[in-house]
């Protein structure tokens, strides 16, 4: 294991951690002040709300106060209904949190953690207030005093280490921004190449788009205005998916013809040559000038080498064609990707229709709700059943860990290394406990102590490996202690304590691995239904699908299985990978298709043929299940019409379609074969 993070921590990550260690120990220090009981709240909200950026922290901090009044009021009320009717209350408390973490999943970024959090406060609350009911507005009142010192707190810190925060955030979202751009030049680069290796690279691109774009939230949140810098930010990357989806269809051209044409190779490699100097134009010139004007040079010399090539009428010039308008197609939605990325910087006008949205996964928000449930439930019958007297405590941190982790897909692992952090917490927790805080009550002495355990967590925290596991050592650790204004913890009492939270924790983890576990099969299972459903879509009588529409829909296909392929084996992971590829690149030609015949610059007989195509192939139950019956007399048709048309913008635009058509063909096998699940082997 690297121990690089503790021993030599980078300045960004020791700032981090000693600023939130100070923000914690204040916000304990003023909660002890206030004579607040149960002031290690107002230090576990610290460590809760703090993030690697003070975008994410203040969005998170934010997020916490209005799910901690949700919290509070909905307790109040429940408290209120159910005074002393222990199974009413119950589940009506198990039926609340499993419908904030339903609602949770269809929601992203700290939205869902608001409502999550929304869940487990009012079982924190409810249940803290369960055997004194008239009680219950001061323990929420209690409760959100906490929240809100807390939040203060780290924000405050945040103020005084971070200044001039909004003129760096535009600094690194330009940085980020181009450093996006330059990958995928090269990505493109490579595709006109025909390198091995960039089939992956687009494959990781596409999977990480999803997450870019939501981070810009944050970045609009640190720069503190709606201004033309984050608007069009989002455009860009929505852009940069809609250009990497024509390097996979250049890609997909490339291997569909018989062969590429001795005369091409050299126009291509001069193009790669020329491709390849992009991202050290970007990082020289903010603006990103230069490399436009390179591109716009690109396009307009692609498109003076298509005009020679369409008035011949050999084989190697058709095939010629074929390539090059995929070429063209990409280079053109690079340009458009360069602008969006110049008007970024320099706060010129692009729309913003390309900007990448996260659609409602309803399957996911209600197996999540109803796993949160049981949870609930199987808590709540173990308390009745074994009447523990720290039986809330145990319930409580078990809707904790459901709630927290139900929004995410592999939660095994996650909740696991979160009990692990709790773990640690209670090992560390015996330091103060037994060795302090029996021995003095000087605050200065037991923040030292306090303080060096949460900066080695804080470092833990910044380092990816450790995260989760770090995030739960700083949240669980000053619960253990156990602090009070009018005494100290007893031996008995932390044992207690300490146990409650393991067992709950523990349970947690037990019921992610029970009820409706999260599987490499069944998550591949729900992905090909998806696609299948996405295909469906594409020939709706009446109906054409936006371009925008199915790219964004490709990745976030791409992103979920980008991120459960990394737990299979290196040949499944591939077959997941590449038959979501395939789908992906099939959909769009399809949509190239549709689009050329409703533009109306097909003849009617090719539009006839395409539509025909198209629907055999999409209309049916089981999408894509006609192979090359179907597709053959289209190709042989378009063949036929391309060779006698005289008009060169229909050759140009029948180019274009047989291209499209031919990589339907060859992309169909795997797409069909990943669909059907025979490429993959997977223990459902």
């Amino acid at each position: 294991m690297n121990f690089g993070w503790l021993f030599a921590p980078s300045i960004t990550s020791l700032m981090f951690a000693l600023r939130t260690t100070v923000a914690a120990l204040l916000a304990l220090g003023i909660a002890f002040w206030m004579e607040l009981g149960e002031p290690q709240w107002a230090a576990m909200t610290v460590w809760i709300v703090a993030q690697n950026s003070r975008g994410e922290s203040i969005s998170k901090g934010r997020w916490r106060v209005i799910g901690t009044v949700v919290g509070m009021v909905t307790a109040i009320g429940l408290i209120a209904a159910f005074p002393q009717a222990p199974w009413l209350f119950l589940p009506t408390l198990a039926v609340w949190v499993g419908l904030c973490a339903g609602l949770a999943t269809l929601t992203h970024n700290f939205r869902g953690y608001a409502l999550v959090l929304a869940g487990y406060t009012c079982t924190i609350i409810a249940l803290g207030a369960a055997s004194q009911p008239d009680h219950i507005f001061n323990v929420a009142m209690a409760r959100g005093t906490y929240i809100i010192l807390g939040v203060i707190c780290e924000t405050l810190m945040g103020m005084v280490f971070i200044p001039n925060v909004a003129l760096k955030a535009k600094e690194e979202l330009r940085v980020r921004l181009s450093g996006v751009l330059s990958r995928s030049v090269k990505v493109l680069t490579d595709v006109m190449r025909q390198k091995k290796n960039a089939e992956d690279e687009l494959c990781t691109l596409l999977g990480s788009l999803q997450a870019s774009s939501d981070q810009i939230e944050f970045s609009r949140i640190e720069i503190r205005s709606s201004g033309n810098e984050v608007e069009h930010a989002y455009a860009t990357l929505g852009l940069v998916a809609r250009v990497l989806s024509r390097g996979l269809g250049l890609k997909s051209r490339l291997a569909s013809v018989s062969h590429v044409p001795e005369a091409l190779l050299p126009f291509m490699e001069e193009m790669a040559d020329a491709l390849e100097g992009l991202p050290a134009r970007l990082g020289s010139d903010v603006r990103g000038i230069a490399a436009l004007a390179q591109a716009d040079a690109l396009l307009s010399e692609c498109r003076a080498r298509m005009a020679g090539i369409l008035p011949r009428d050999d084989d190697d010039s058709l095939i010629e064609g074929i390539v090059l308008t995929g070429v063209e197609v990409m280079l053109a939605d690079l340009c458009e990707t360069l602008r969006s990325y110049r008007a970024s910087v320099d706060g010129a006008h692009v729309p913003q229709k390309h900007r990448l949205h996260r659609n409602a996964d309803w399957r996911a928000a209600t197996r999540n709700g109803v796993r949160t449930m049981a949870a609930l439930m199987f808590g709540a019958y173990v308390w009745e059943v074994t009447a523990w007297p720290q039986g809330s405590v145990f319930l409580t941190f078990i809707a904790v860990v459901c709630a927290r982790f139900a929004t995410f897909e592999n939660t095994v692992i996650l909740s696991s290394a979160f009990f692990y952090g709790a773990v640690w917490a209670a090992i560390a927790s015996t330091v103060p406990v037994f060795g302090v805080m029996p021995v003095t009550s000087s605050y200065a002495l037991f923040s030292f102590t306090v303080g060096f355990f949460m900066l080695l967590g804080g470092l833990a925290f910044r380092n990816p490996a450790t995260a989760v596991m770090a995030a739960s050592f700083e949240t669980f650790f000053p619960f253990l202690l156990g602090l009070d204004n009018q005494g100290r913890v007893s031996d008995l009492g932390w044992l207690n304590t300490t146990l409650a939270l393991l067992l709950g924790l523990w349970s947690g983890v037990m019921i992610f691995r029970a009820v409706l576990p999260f599987t490499s099969g069944r998550a591949a299972k729900l992905l090909r239904s998806q696609l299948r459903r996405s295909l469906r879509r594409l020939a709706l009588p009446g109906v054409m699908m936006d371009e925008e529409v199915w790219i964004n829909e490709g990745t976030q296909s791409m992103e979920r299985a980008v991120r459960f392929a990394g737990s299979l084996s290196s040949d499944r992971a591939e077959a997941i990978l590449r038959g979501t590829l395939s789908v992906m690149t099939v959909g769009r030609n399809v949509l190239m298709l549709r689009k050329l015949a409703k533009a109306g610059s097909l003849p009617d007989a090719a539009v006839a043929a395409v539509d025909a195509m198209v629907g055999n192939l999409t209309r049916q139950r089981n999408a894509l299940s006609h192979t090359a019956p179907t597709i053959q007399p289209t190709l042989d048709q378009l063949y036929a019409l391309e060779r006698e048309a005289q008009d060169t913008s229909i050759r140009h635009d029948l180019v274009l379609a047989i291209g499209s058509v031919l990589i339907v063909r060859s992309e169909l096998p795997a797409s069909r074969a990943f669909l059907k699940g025979y490429t993959t082997q997977e223990a459902v």
